[in-house]
């Protein structure tokens, strides 16, 4: 099936449906994911032709709320679709295990996609040395997708307090390894994910090792520039739009939340700031206003996932701060740039 002919199908069944985040809520308990946003409903599998009475969609099957009737997607006809609270009763059982708090949950697009996390003990927070205040929490974080865009997903998170900007904390082992898939199988997928989390969540205090190094990097104006063509390239002299998002981190780069315009920590919380909080606000606004459905679909899906692409950004920029010993390689820059200490 093409995937415009799915979403034309989608489209014409739920011609009703707004995306839009439909709660965020404060939680203390595994009770309250289901009597504070909800999550008591079933998704099943249905033959839409049958499910709409039209005969043209009988070729499609789709993932319907059983308690609103809302379709969230259209998929295959071997879909397995796993239940709220099979992942639910999975997320609270590793999340048991690291005496893991519960803090706060989402629900957007009518019950199709659903956020949770919970905050790790104070043995995971971090305070940045030489930098009084500057803490970075660990949170275990899930994500439930019945909209075939984003996956099902068990992950720890940092998250620096100075301004919320957000870090999948994991080693080397591969991003699809979080992912629990819609197989009938896929309990046996989930020891997968409690295996990789384990070695990833052991591994925040090397990742943190990391972080107080960048801050006691210091980075020069012209490495900043050489760093952000490395991890930005520009195609020529004249690419505007790189010369801007180069200008636009080097701002907070200074004056970004937390930051003092020193150190490769600052560089690195400067693309972190910038792509978790500007690179697609302004397109995300004007899609919300036009009611652009498919691109805040596309842009909500490759946001925070592990693997996703605000995630590959991050962890490129990570790994040159800190494989790099000094940005040396001749970019094309941007002229007269003054940056603020």
């Amino acid at each position: 099936m093409r995937i415009n002919e799915r979403n034309v199908a989608l489209q014409d069944i739920n011609e009703h449906s707004a995306i839009a985040v439909e709660g965020v809520q404060n939680i203390s308990k595994k009770s309250d994911l289901y009597d504070k946003l909800g999550l008591d409903y079933e998704v099943e599998s249905v033959n839409l032709g049958e499910a709409t009475g039209d005969e043209s969609y009988n070729r499609f099957y789709g993932l319907r709320n059983s308690k609103s009737g809302d379709v969230y997607s259209v998929v295959g006809r071997k879909y397995a679709p796993i239940q709220n609270h099979e992942l639910i009763d999975a997320f609270d059982e590793v999340r048991k295990m690291y005496g893991a708090e519960y803090k706060s949950a989402g629900v957007m697009r009518k019950g199709s996609r659903v956020w949770v996390q919970a905050e790790l003990p104070k043995e995971y927070t971090f305070e940045i040395p030489n930098r009084k205040g500057d803490k970075i929490n660990s949170m275990l974080t899930m994500l439930i997708g019945h909209d075939g865009i984003i996956s099902n997903c068990i992950f720890p998170t940092s998250m620096r307090g100075a301004c919320n900007n957000q870090f999948v904390a994991m080693t080397r082992e591969s991003t699809r390894d979080y992912r629990i898939q819609h197989f009938s199988n896929w309990s046996n997928k989930l020891d997968l994910v409690k295996s990789v989390f384990a070695k990833n969540i052991n591994s925040l205090k090397s990742m943190y090792t990391d972080f107080a190094k960048l801050d006691s990097t210091a980075i020069s104006k012209e490495e900043l520039y050489n760093f952000l063509g490395e991890l930005y390239p520009m195609k020529n002299q004249e690419d505007d739009r790189m010369v801007n998002r180069h200008n636009d981190i080097a701002t907070l780069f200074s004056r970004g939340a937390g930051n003092l315009g020193k150190s490769r920590w600052d560089a690195f919380n400067a693309v972190t700031e910038y792509v978790d909080h500007h690179q697609h606000a302004t397109r995300m606004a004007n899609a919300i206003e036009n009611k652009n459905h498919e691109y805040i679909q596309n842009r909500i899906g490759s946001l925070s996932t592990p693997g996703g692409q605000m995630d590959r950004f991050k962890r490129k920029a990570l790994n040159l701060l800190i494989g790099t010993s000094r940005f040396v390689k001749p970019v094309v820059k941007p002229a007269e740039i003054t940056i603020t200490a």
